[in-house]
């Protein structure tokens, strides 16, 4: 089979591979775990060390290399990460957070694949990324969630608490629409039309038209178990997109299910549905 050579462009000279690890946006390793136990490197580039303000010359230079540049809340996770790593020969791939000589915290993402050599050493070559940006964002969506809900929360008990004000008063006026065809000799169409407007009264009250929120209760026998927790976190007032994060799944496959409920409790649109009635 032909060799292959990389190309480059013309009147130019190819990089070192040494400039070419130097200037990734990120760091390249090789560490190694001795069969006692022991950690060390045998290579690190500098990259993303220089970001993170951590000397990496010295870490090459230990002969136990004590992970002091983990942030001490991950840094037991770190080491029993590379254990099962060890152990099952499984890719290691986790997230932590460094500090720097400077005191600043960031998030770093390792990728590492390990072999075992002949002498018993587990050795893994991987990279480093900063993921700091990615994780403050999954932090700030996690808050943003947390104060929609919190916001649908209260609207929720305020609804609440205007329906328990107004079921009473509507009991009553309900009662004397009743006494009022007999009793006053009003035509069919205006009592009709009196109880339509009790009626309308009682939707804002309760959240659902008369008779309605008990069908969709028994409608709701019918949706599967992961229908019925999409369900839930709908009536919460979750987007597809936070559906998706909440359970694990794509917001496609979220939006998939949110249809299938509304078609199987027969409810036109998903702000009904959030209300819990059709």
């Amino acid at each position: 089979m032909p060799k292959t050579r990389a190309t480059h462009g013309r009147g130019s000279s190819p990089p070192s591979v040494e400039v070419l690890i130097e200037n990734l946006p990120g760091n390249v390793y090789r560490r190694v775990r001795t069969p006692d136990g022991a950690y060390h490197f045998e290579f690190l580039s500098s990259g993303l060390f220089r970001h993170f303000d951590i000397d990496h010359e010295r870490l090459l230079a230990e002969e136990r290399v004590r992970f002091d540049w983990i942030h001490p809340e991950d840094r037991e996770r770190f080491v029993a990460d590379l254990e099962v790593s060890a152990a099952t020969m499984g890719l290691l791939d986790h997230r932590v957070r460094v500090v720097g000589m400077d005191g600043r915290v960031h998030w770093a993402r390792g990728i590492a694949r390990p072999h075992l050599r002949e002498d018993g050493c587990v050795v893994w070559d991987g990279i480093v990324i900063d993921v700091t940006r990615e994780v403050e964002a999954e932090a700030a969506l996690r808050v943003a969630k947390g104060e929609a809900e919190r916001a649908h929360g209260l609207l929720a008990q305020s609804l609440g608490a205007l329906g328990a004000r107004l079921r009473d008063p509507l009991a009553r006026l309900d009662a004397a629409a009743q006494a009022l065809a007999p009793g006053m000799r009003l035509d069919a169409a205006t009592c009709a039309a009196i109880k339509a407007e009790i009626a309308r009264l009682r939707t804002l009250a309760t959240g659902a038209p008369e008779g309605r929120g008990e069908a969709i209760e028994s409608a709701s026998a019918r949706l599967s178990p992961r229908q019925r927790e999409i369900l839930a976190l709908v009536r919460r007032g979750l987007s597809n997109k936070a559906i998706a994060i909440e359970l694990g799944i794509s917001p496609g496959t979220a939006k998939l299910h949110v249809s299938a409920i509304l078609k199987t409790l027969g409810v036109p649109n998903r702000r009904r549905l959030a209300g819990g009635a059709a």
